[in-house]
């Protein structure tokens, strides 16, 4: 940001010597001058001309609010909005319409896309294995940049080598040094350690929220006392058919009593899983106290609290509508008995996500099954590393779900194997579906190790212990299983280091069909972007003008 203009002494993008310096002409200095400008000048340049798109109720609205907002700007040519800037300041040389790779015809919605394409990967087929793979079932749908990934590369970490780093955080670390495990969810300092492996796309977990929570307010017992007579939908997820319209009581009296689960027609007992509840903004209206006792000791909450220093969508001005970034709850059965079903299937989330298991019931003996000797044969067999192994042996710990979490670089990977795995059983895939986003697909034992021996890509295999938060960047192809009934409460939030993948999964979900869920912006990304950039612009403006 050392190139940005200074508007009093009106120095330029050049150096001492009068050089041209790229980074002050790139994508991203160009869009700082229109989010700052936008303030100082860009409401004059908007009332030039009308813009048919945006009423002029909507016109009166942004000038009494005194802010502009993405929406015109996405209406208006660069060139024209640039020029007039450009005018309003020729005394400071401020020629922001002649960017390098950006004609004067592109809207701001392609400069934003422009800017962000800079940080995307440079070779889709390079996972964090480094292994070169030719993609023969998989055509990426959209094109991608050819300039080099600003992220970093995962990387393996020793305890000896981050304890001298950050002596004053608690931790350790699973899968083998590359999977960040924080141990006092409430250390002010977690986040400097996060970052190091959050900017690299790597996931995190974070343990002992459960001991800072009111436990007795999220046990089932409580929920079916109050939501009991409810009514919503229930989904087998074995499967996959809805119940529609059924008590909640259900549900939740067969949470941990399998004499009191639900048989289908055979006669088999159903893997219930509550169906989108509650839905959007309810769950703080719904739910006030469960609301307040999560967000007062949510771990990280520089980036997962709603007004979090580094979630970027804090920076929304209020007149917007906000996107729904939760809280969600996820309350589903044990799915023990079914080892090639998952909770959830494989899929990926348009922002970053934190998922904290606030419970797990450990389903009353039948004199069938001994849970607890499952549980720990499946964490063996998921090839879970001696850590964790460790936390039900030594520690006396709950396990409440088996994850599965990827790097977002090897998203098209995974597709081109079930593409692969599709057309080896005579399956043929819609052109514009696809099996990520569908959630249609569990990766099992043998197409874990598929993926591995064929693509070299080797995911986290992550066990979710009570008090578990566990962080899932955006982007990155992930799965649940649950191993005992759980209860998790999961918040979205946008992140700098992960707003490139948000930017990109707005795009491929626009390539889905109409009908698709996915199919359009909800997270707003565009309008996220824009308004961050304006803020960060204006803090550093006023910090140089308060230094002089």
């Amino acid at each position: 940001m050392e190139h940005l203009p200074n508007k009093r002494n009106g120095t330029s993008r050049k150096s001492a010597a009068g050089a041209y310096s790229p980074a002050a002409a790139s994508p991203l200095s160009w869009l700082a001058d229109v989010a700052l400008n936008s303030v100082t000048g860009m409401s004059d340049v908007c009332k030039v001309e009308s813009i048919s798109s945006v009423s002029k109720d909507d016109e009166q609205d942004e000038k009494e609010e005194g802010c502009s907002t993405l929406r015109t700007l996405l209406t208006k040519s660069s060139g024209i909005a640039a020029g007039k800037v450009s005018e309003k300041f020729t005394n400071h040389e401020r020629c922001i319409t002649k960017v390098p790779g950006i004609p004067s015809s592109k809207t701001i919605d392609e400069v934003i896309s422009c800017v962000i394409e800079q940080s995307l990967s440079q070779n889709v087929s390079e996972g964090d294995t480094g292994k070169k793979v030719t993609l023969c079932h998989y055509v990426p749908r959209l094109p991608r940049s050819p300039l080099r990934t600003s992220q970093l590369l995962p990387v393996k970490r020793t305890l000896t080598e981050t304890t001298v780093l950050y002596p004053e955080i608690r931790h350790s670390w699973l899968c083998d040094g590359r999977l960040l495990h924080l141990l006092d969810p409430s250390n002010p300092s977690n986040h400097k350690l996060f970052q190091d492996q959050w900017r690299r796309g790597q996931p995190c977990l974070v343990s002992g929220i459960h001991k800072l929570l009111n436990q007795d307010i999220w046990k089932p017992e409580s929920f079916g006392k109050e939501f009991g007579n409810d009514r919503n939908d229930l989904v087998n997820c074995r499967t996959g058919v809805v119940l529609p319209n059924q008590t909640m009581k259900v549900f939740w009296d067969g949470f941990e009593k399998m004499s009191k689960r639900l048989k289908d027609d055979a006669g088999n007992t159903m893997l219930l899983k509550l169906k989108d509840w509650p839905l959007g903004d309810d769950f703080n209206h719904m739910m006030p106290s469960r609301f307040n006792d999560l967000m007062a000791n949510i771990p990280i909450p520089e980036y997962t609290r709603r007004d979090g220093l580094f979630n970027l969508a804090a920076r929304l001005p209020d007149f917007f509508v906000r996107p729904d970034l939760g809280p969600k709850m996820y309350n589903a059965y044990g799915s023990l008995e079914y080892p090639s079903e998952g909770t959830t299937n494989l899929h990926l989330d348009i922002s970053d996500a934190v998922n904290v298991l606030v419970y797990v019931g450990v389903p009353d003996n039948d004199g069938t099954h001994d849970y607890a000797t499952e549980a720990m044969k499946t964490i063996e067999s998921a090839n879970a590393d001696a850590s964790t192994r460790a936390r039900i042996k030594e520690n006396n710990e709950t396990p409440g779900a088996l994850w599965h979490i990827y790097h977002a670089a090897d998203a098209d990977k995974i597709r081109d194997l079930l593409n692969k795995v599709a057309a080896e059983s005579g399956k043929q895939l819609d052109v514009d579906h696809d099996y990520i986003h569908d959630q249609s697909w569990y990766l099992d034992a043998l197409l874990r190790q598929r993926l591995y021996d064929e693509y070299g890509v080797e995911g986290y295999c992550i066990v979710q212990f009570l008090g578990d938060a566990v962080f899932i960047p955006a982007g990155a192809p992930h799965q649940v299983r649950n191993l005992h009934s759980c209860i998790k409460v999961a918040e979205d939030f946008v992140s700098p280091e992960g707003v490139s993948h948000c930017f990109k999964l707005t795009q491929e979900f626009r390539l889905l069909s109409e009908t698709h869920n996915n199919n359009e912006d909800k997270l707003q990304i565009k309008n996220i972007i824009f308004h961050a950039v304006k803020d960060s612009v204006g803090v550093l403006l006023a910090n140089s003008l308060a230094d002089q």
